[in-house]
């Protein structure tokens, strides 16, 4: 699913691009749909193993005394954790997007399963991916899967186009009505420059790591599981200067 040159100079100007062609069929969804279903029924009411709910306010998030009404569930580095979601980092039609964007030396950044439940997911606020991780050069792509249908009601991705060319914004720790997030940041965006990006289950968007982005809470009836996948080229460097080069390389000219 290589991109065509109209599609990479689109994501050059606006920082995003969402693919208009099904990358997830019906039955290889149905499947991550049950892995990642298991997972997070297997963490919750846990401490320690890897699941965490980013809108508790305070940092004690495994405080039985922590009010949960708001839920914003993720789960880092699912490829670790399930055969399935390790195969989708090796997936062609996404890393033949990668490839389109940032060439053909490609290493796994991270992945995180991010999960908004009806009536009550959480907020994330707006923010640039590059403000968490001060990787060096700031390339990064990020593909996000639909495993739902995202759209306005649940909590699609929210997008400000042509950010990434501003620089990188100083961001502050996230507050909610409720206090203080210390799992999320949070800079002040122009939102009247906000494009809503719907995803329809089985399809993706991708952004970069610079570009301006939030979803909104979840009020509706509807689930909304999506799964990230985060890419860099090889040679990026971490925060402290150094090449990431312990990290998994998914696509090269020497392999």
């Amino acid at each position: 699913m290589k991109l065509s040159l109209q599609e990479v100079e689109t994501f050059k100007s606006e920082g995003y691009l969402k693919i208009n062609e099904r990358v997830i069929d019906d039955n290889h969804l149905t499947v991550l749909r049950e892995h990642y279903d298991t997972l997070f029924a297997e963490r919750r009411g846990t401490a320690g193993k890897g699941m965490r709910n980013l809108a508790v306010v305070d940092s004690s998030e495994n405080d039985d005394a922590e009010d949960r009404t708001e839920e914003m569930l993720q789960i880092m580095e699912m490829w670790r954790l399930d055969e399935e979601y390790q195969k989708l980092l090796y997936h062609k039609p996404l890393l033949d997007i990668v490839d389109s964007l940032i060439g053909t030396e490609i290493q796994l950044f991270h992945d995180q399963a991010l999960y908004k439940p009806a009536y009550h997911g959480g907020e994330v606020f707006w923010h640039q991916d590059n403000a968490y991780w001060q990787c060096d050069p700031p390339n990064l792509v990020s593909i996000w899967i639909a495993l739902d249908d995202a759209d306005e009601e649940n909590g699609c991705m929210n997008v400000i186009p042509g950010s990434h060319l501003e620089g990188l914004t100083s961001h502050g720790r996230a507050k909610s009505e409720k206090g203080e997030l210390p799992a999320l940041l949070e800079v002040d965006a122009d939102e009247t420059r906000a494009v809503a990006v719907p995803v329809k289950a089985g399809y993706v968007m991708v952004h970069h790591c610079m570009t301006l982005h939030q979803t909104n809470s979840n009020r509706s009836p509807r689930d909304r599981r999506a799964m990230v996948i985060h890419y860099m080229s090889t040679g990026t460097r971490n925060r402290e200067g150094v090449v990431m080069d312990d990290h998994l390389t998914l696509r090269s000219k020497l392999t």
